[in-house]
């Protein structure tokens, strides 16, 4: 590559490209992709709307100043700038942990809920991701003597496995850039994605097969440079697999490193050193006789692996697929469309290195667009995070390529404009993404995993009964005793068997206890209903109401009638009150229930159930 061609110079003309591409860029960030005006459909970029608007006007302006030509004289300093791997590497280990997240996605509650009850031997993951199973279970028991949980296990070994990812983009971009200045774009267009979260104490099992599938291919390039062994190729191959299966779309582009003169002895060392990991793992499991996996309902207990090609082109399936595109590596659009046109070029096809990073991105966004997962893409987007960084590196390698071959000096300046308006969008909205995650514990509240959800629970409601004052205090039958007008209970609904303790509140009724709210984010989650056998009882029904008296004053946080003529009311409901605004402060919390507009308190048996204070902000 020809590293003078990408240094700025002080004098060109504004480009209209990189001045639109800004223009675009700074817009997704400020409004959120559409959601500031109530357009929720990119999902994608809505975790910016818990970032300040301030810092979003400012990433805007920066990224729009990234694309006119008098800023670039601010970036020659950069040409200078050397950064080993041996101080790289602790100052990201020591972020990684700093910064590391407190939102968990996918399966993360469900996972540490196994490694807490369940043992290797029992746990219907252990297949899926084997070496990561295997680990996660040896360092929970090594943290647990210290009162640390398995998260905290996890989160370590997420952090190491960035250090390998750290490692590997040093490599790459050491082997493939010439000039220093180019080694900071490729680190850049590697660190910059949504992937990059996985290091940052990410509590799932994908961090270690992305770090050590990339690694994989970091190191292939150097066989092709001369720089590593085969060997060592093989071994990370193999043990990224042993990771996680995932990692094996990346192994087809190994065959690009075959000769013709000696691919008999590559190939066995591929195979004899891809196997020592999974065949280490293997003995380890069989040594503490966990069972093979049943293949009676497909993989693991999965029947169905892959979309079909018209399930995977459906246009919603494609939509939520280009969405997990944009978190992951958000500049894909700049990465598939240079690769494309360098996989046109004969002498880049010629390439043997290229060749191999063009394999490498087929291969897993073969995976990203096929595989099938039974969770929604918003939640489970880290499965699929493991084409971001081979998709990076093929479209970046790509781009400084099409840099060297631009045809005109203006065009090699538009190329450049549009390349650095480009990886300052991408840095900003990593550093959003990773922050946003870092500040908040967003919570997606699910009934029917409240076992699990209970981790984020600080206060059960119900044990404050005592301390409350009830208003009026009158029992609601002469019988005082077994007709109490506040008291704990349970409600079960018949058509589903769902049953959940209640605080039991006949209208009309006011329950005020006292509460001081965590000086952390919380929010209430309740459970109104009305009691199933008093739905045919008459009535108008029950308007449930959520009030806090402070210092400031008294304010209404909810409120909603529920009535049994709407069948969609004869169930439980869901209120979510966020306390953000009480932080710290000594409150009166009331939970009012009052009879409908008409006043009629007949068959106004009513209840809030599952009344709980929990860590953590819902998210949308």
């Amino acid at each position: 590559m020809n590293a003078d061609r990408l240094e700025f110079q002080n004098v060109r003309p504004v480009a209209l490209v990189p001045v639109t591409v800004a223009l675009i860029a700074a817009a997704l960030l400020i409004t959120a992709g559409g959601t500031t005006f109530g357009d929720n459909g990119w999902w994608a970029f809505g975790f910016l709307t818990y970032v300040p608007m301030a810092l979003r006007w400012l990433a805007g302006a920066l990224i729009v100043l990234a694309s006119v030509p008098f800023a670039y004289g601010w970036w020659r300093p950069l040409r200078r700038l050397v950064i080993p791997w041996w101080a790289a590497l602790p100052t990201a280990l020591a972020a990684f942990w700093v910064f590391r997240e407190r939102t968990w996605h996918g399966d993360a509650l469900y996972k540490v809920d196994l490694l807490t009850k369940q043992p290797l031997q029992a746990n219907p993951y252990v297949w899926k991701e084997p070496l990561d199973s295997l680990l996660e279970y040896a360092l929970s028991g090594l943290v647990q003597p210290v009162g640390l949980g398995p998260d905290v296990a996890i989160a370590l070994m997420s952090v190491a496995a960035g250090g390998v990812f750290v490692l590997a983009t040093w490599a790459a971009a050491t082997w493939l850039a010439g000039s220093t200045l180019r080694r900071l774009v490729v680190y850049t267009a590697l660190l910059a994605g949504g992937t990059s979260l996985l290091w940052f104490g990410h509590v799932e099992n994908y961090s270690w097969s992305t770090a050590m599938a990339f690694a994989t291919l970091a190191l292939a390039v150097g066989y092709l440079g001369g720089r590593a062994p085969l060997w060592a190729v093989a071994v990370a191959g193999g043990a990224a697999v042993s990771f996680h299966p995932q990692a094996a779309f990346v192994l087809p582009a190994l065959l690009v490193l075959l000769r013709r003169d000696r691919w008999l002895r590559q190939i066995v060392t591929l195979v004899l050193g891809g196997l020592v990991v999974p065949l280490l793992t293997a003995g380890v499991f069989w040594w503490l006789k966990v069972p093979p996996p049943g293949l009676d309902g497909g993989f693991a207990g999965d029947p169905q692996l892959f979309w079909t090609p018209m399930q995977a082109l459906a246009p919603a399936q494609l939509a939520e697929a280009l969405q997990n595109l944009w978190l992951i590596a958000p500049l894909w659009p700049l990465w598939i469309g240079a690769g494309v046109w360098g996989t046109a070029q004969p002498g880049l096809r010629r390439d043997r290195t290229f060749l191999l990073l063009t394999v490498a991105a087929s291969g897993v966004l073969f995976y990203f667009f096929a595989f099938q997962n039974d969770l929604a893409r918003h939640r489970d987007w880290d499965l699929f995070a493991i084409a971001g960084p081979p998709l990076a590196l093929w479209g970046v390698c790509a781009w400084l390529r099409l840099l060297d071959m631009a045809p005109s000096p203006r065009a090699a300046a538009t190329l450049r404009q549009s390349l650095a308006t480009a990886l300052v969008f991408a840095t900003a909205f990593t550093i959003f993404w990773v922050g946003v995650n870092h500040t908040y514990t967003l919570v997606r509240p699910n009934s029917a995993e409240r076992e699990l959800y209970a981790r984020y629970r600080l206060l059960d409601l119900a044990t404050l009964l005592r301390q409350t004052t009830i208003t009026p205090d009158a029992p609601i039958c002469t019988e005082a005793t077994g007709c109490e007008r506040v008291a704990l209970t349970e409600f079960t609904m018949p058509q589903s068997g769902d049953t959940r303790p209640v605080i039991f509140a006949h209208a009309p009724a006011e329950i005020s206890m006292p509460l001081t709210v965590p000086a952390e984010r919380s929010f209430l989650w309740l459970s109104p209903a009305l009691d199933p056998q008093a739905w045919n009882w008459g009535g108008d029904g029950v308007t449930f109401t959520v009030q806090v008296r402070s210092d400031a004053g008294e304010a209404t946080l909810w409120s909603r009638h529920i009535t049994p003529a709407d069948p969609a009311d004869r169930d439980w409901q869901q209120a979510f009150v966020p306390l953000d605004e009480y932080r710290g402060q000594a409150i009166t919390l009331v939970l009012a229930t009052d009879p409908g507009p008409a006043g009629d308190d007949a068959g106004d048996r009513a209840g809030w159930g599952m009344p709980w204070l929990m860590r953590g902000t819902v998210a949308p």
